[in-house]
Parts: structure tokens; C-alpha cells; sequence
């Protein structure tokens, strides 16, 4: 059973009805129950507000996703709603569709993937191996979240060797079930809830009306338009990982004493969780108003991957003394925090990206003018 005092204590009662229900299902969606047995696991206030988070800002969301992930980030994963898909279509989309992406969403509580990661090329739009030709698309995509059973979703591909030829599109429940989509669900050891799927499109037609960005200048869609979405989207994974780490501090910070760990080295945790939060908010918002400056989001990214790098070993440190019931969620995200690297961009990348960025002179700290 959670103590909320704690949760309250950072963050407000906003979000308590919703992270104990996360909680709550976490082991059912951790062990597969739905692909077990067919259950599903619904909430009808959640979905509600996962749905909204398809106007909010890059601010609102990436509060929003630590809240909810002190409950447990892989059943917030798990549970329908707009995600990356949603975060293109408001950069790159057309208002009509959008309204069909919303409205849909709104009808059926469904699940949605975007498909970018390729198994011979990564997550590197300019050198993707997926093609549009004729209008009909072929190719790969897999580590795609909630791919095997997402009614909608957005696929990136290319459409010659020219770097303004990476493309999106659409894709309606129609598509998806019109036999040119094979799906699988892969296995997976970290996060889950995720669901990471295998995609193969075979000779699936795509109609000019389902390209993204046709009413925008050649050099704002598809490959920039990507990058804005993966710079709004960092801080919120980074957000989840903070409020999955949250928990673990505040839970180690009751009762790790009584199994002998030590107090003073959770409380350095804390204090560096803390420090952290400002920073990502600092992401978020110059992701907000600079959706082209990615300098920000790499930094969070890089601080997180540096925690995580700090209390896994001190955590397994621990390991014998975290057995009992009580640390149940404390042994998952040990387990779940060797997935956080590879969401959203490795350490790696993200320090290349930032070396980049630098060579051209284009910092300019979050914080200037204050």
C-alpha cells in the first residue's frame, strides 16, 4: 500500500486517485495479463486525461507524467492515449487531421504507436530503410510502443535519398486491418507496460489526403518535424523516469532504515531528484518556446542517465536486503531502469547532440533574462 503524505508532499493531491490505480494494476500489466487471459485494464477517468494531454503544452505534459508515473510508469504506458503519434500530428498534421486522430481517440479509448525505429537503422530518420513508392509502403519498424495493438498511429519512412524525404503519415484502424500490416509483440525484460511490437508493411497503400505536412514548406515536414517532436517528448520521459525514482526515494526514505539502508545517502537521492525536476522544466519549457533548440532536453536526458547510473549500483548494493513485499516496486525499477537509457535517445547520442550544438554556437542558457 502507497503512503500518499509523501507524494502529497512533492507534488499535491492532483493525481492521487490516478497513481494508485496505476499501482494497483502494475503487477497484472507487468506479468502480461492482458495478452494472458484478455483482460483489459480501463480507466475511464485516466483515459480522460491522457486524451487532454493532446493540447497541452510540452510544460503541462511532462508534470503531468511524473505525477502519474509515481504510480508506476509502465501501467501509464500501457494505458490508452495520444503519445508520440499525437505529439507529430500537432507539429505536422493538418487541422482535419488532427480532428480525425482526436475524434477517433475520443470515440474508442484506443491505444496509438509511432513507428520510427528501424532493426538495421535505429531511430535515424535520414537513413531509414521503410519506402513510400507509388504510393504504397514497405518496410520494417519494431521497439514500437503498443504497435501490436494500437488502432492508430503515425509511420515515418522515405521517399528518395534526399534529407527532405523523410516522411510521415497517418495511419487510420482501417489501414492498420487492411492485411498490408503484420504485427508481434516482442518480448521484453525492462518497461513492460510498453508493449514493444514488430511491424512489417507490406505494400500497405498510403493516400495523399494521409501524408503529414502537406500544407507546410518542404523543409518543415517529416525529418524537423520529427526532431520537434522527440525534443517535446524527451522531458516527458525524463519526467517519468523522475517520478518512478520518486517513489523509490520516498519509500526507501520510510523504511529502508529498517532493513539497513542507509539514510543520509537517500537523502542525497532526493536532493538530486529535486534538482533534476527543475532542470527538466527548464527542458520543457524552452522546448515550448524554442521547439528547435534541443540543447535542453539532451541536457535532462544526460543528468538522468547519470542518476540512474548512481543508484542502480547502490541499490544493488541492497539487493539481498530489499526481498519483502514492502520493496516490490523498489526490484522493478532496478530492473525497469536499464530500459531508460534507450528511451527517447542513448547517453551517447544525446552528448553528440550537445557537442553538435556547441561547435555551432547555438547555446543560449533556459535561464537568461531572469
Amino acid at each position: 500500500m502507497m503512503n500518499l503524505d509523501r507524494y502529497q508532499a512533492t507534488y499535491g493531491e492532483k493525481y492521487a486517485d490516478h497513481i494508485e490505480w496505476l499501482r494497483e494494476i502494475s503487477t497484472a500489466v507487468d506479468s502480461y495479463q492482458d495478452v494472458l487471459t484478455g483482460a483489459d485494464f480501463r480507466n475511464p477517468a485516466l483515459d480522460k486525461l491522457l486524451l487532454s494531454s493532446f493540447s497541452m503544452t510540452t510544460e503541462e505534459r511532462v508534470r503531468m507524467f511524473e505525477q502519474l508515473s509515481y504510480g508506476d510508469p509502465g501501467s501509464l504506458l500501457f494505458s490508452p492515449g495520444p503519445s508520440l503519434s499525437g505529439v507529430i500530428l500537432n507539429e505536422a498534421g493538418s487541422d482535419e487531421q488532427k480532428a480525425q486522430f482526436y475524434d477517433y481517440l475520443k470515440a474508442h479509448d484506443c491505444r496509438t504507436f509511432f513507428a520510427v525505429t528501424e532493426p538495421n537503422k535505429g531511430s535515424d530518420a535520414g537513413r531509414l530503410e521503410s519506402r513510400l513508392e507509388n504510393d504504397v509502403l514497405n518496410g520494417e519498424k519494431w521497439l514500437i510502443g503498443n504497435g501490436a495493438r494500437g488502432e492508430m498511429g503515425v509511420v515515418l519512412f522515405k521517399t528518395g535519398s534526399s534529407p527532405l524525404a523523410t516522411r510521415a503519415a497517418l495511419l487510420t484502424k482501417e489501414m492498420i486491418n487492411s492485411g498490408h500490416l503484420e504485427r508481434r509483440l516482442l518480448k521484453q525484460h525492462c518497461m513492460r507496460g510498453a508493449r514493444l511490437s514488430y511491424l512489417t508493411f507490406n505494400n500497405m497503400p498510403i493516400p495523399r489526403e494521409n501524408l503529414l505536412g502537406e500544407h507546410l514548406h518542404p523543409c518543415e515536414r517529416g525529418l524537423f518535424s520529427m526532431i520537434r517532436t522527440f525534443n517535446k517528448m524527451r522531458p516527458c520521459v525524463v519526467g517519468l523516469s523522475i517520478g518512478y525514482a520518486q517513489a523509490v526515494i520516498d519509500l526507501l526514505l520510510e523504511h529502508g532504515e529498517e532493513v539497513g539502508i542507509p539514510l543520509e545517502t537517500c537523502r542525497h537521492f532526493n536532493t538530486t531528484l529535486a534538482s533534476m525536476r527543475e532542470m527538466n522544466i527548464a527542458a520543457a519549457r524552452t522546448a515550448d518556446k524554442e521547439p528547435d533548440n534541443t540543447a535542453y532536453s539532451s541536457m535532462a536526458k544526460i543528468e538522468l542517465d547519470d542518476f540512474v547510473k548512481q543508484i542502480r549500483p547502490f541499490l544493488f548494493t541492497h539487493y539481498q536486503k530489499l526481498q519483502s513485499d514492502r520493496f516490490t516496486h523498489v526490484r522493478k525499477f532496478m530492473r525497469d531502469s536499464y530500459g531508460v537509457d534507450f528511451m527517447e535517445g542513448t547517453h551517447v547520442i544525446q552528448k553528440h547532440n550537445l557537442v553538435n550544438i556547441l561547435k555551432r554556437n547555438d547555446y543560449q542558457s533556459p535561464w537568461r533574462g531572469l
